[in-house]
């Protein structure tokens, strides 16, 4: 299976909404895609700071966020979000670690990059 086939869930992604936040256009692009064939309402940021902004606007129920970005890096957007009181459920997806940094942070999941579609797509529904 490709990275971005996705098979059918007996749950499913419907009408959660899901704020991704990662400095790569191509990711963010295929989480996007990815999230949104299973049935997920997506919102991007590219950095810490605009993701900030995006979860007082849109209020998302589960992050999925990258931990290397310039402007404001992944643990440092998590630390700002616990201090802000969000308490939204947070999928660190990072190629250096993801577990590790999971357990640092305290956030709910993890996914190495690279990943499988299905692995993300379970991931996240495990954590709404």
């Amino acid at each position: 299976m490709s990275l971005i086939e996705t098979q059918p869930h007996e749950e499913s992604g419907q009408g959660h909404a899901v704020l991704v936040v990662d400095d790569d256009p191509a990711v963010v692009r295929l989480l996007k895609m990815t999230l949104r064939q299973s049935g997920f309402d997506v919102a991007t940021a590219y950095n810490g700071a605009e993701a900030l902004d995006s979860v007082m606007r849109h209020e998302p129920e589960a992050i999925v966020l990258d931990i290397e970005m310039p402007v404001m890096d992944g643990r440092t957007f998590f630390h700002e979000l616990r201090g802000r009181h969000y308490d939204v459920p947070v999928l660190i997806l990072s190629a250096d670690n993801a577990r590790g940094v999971q357990r640092e942070l305290g956030a709910q999941a993890s996914v190495g990059k690279p990943f499988f579609a299905d692995d993300l797509i379970d991931a996240v529904i495990s954590i709404i």
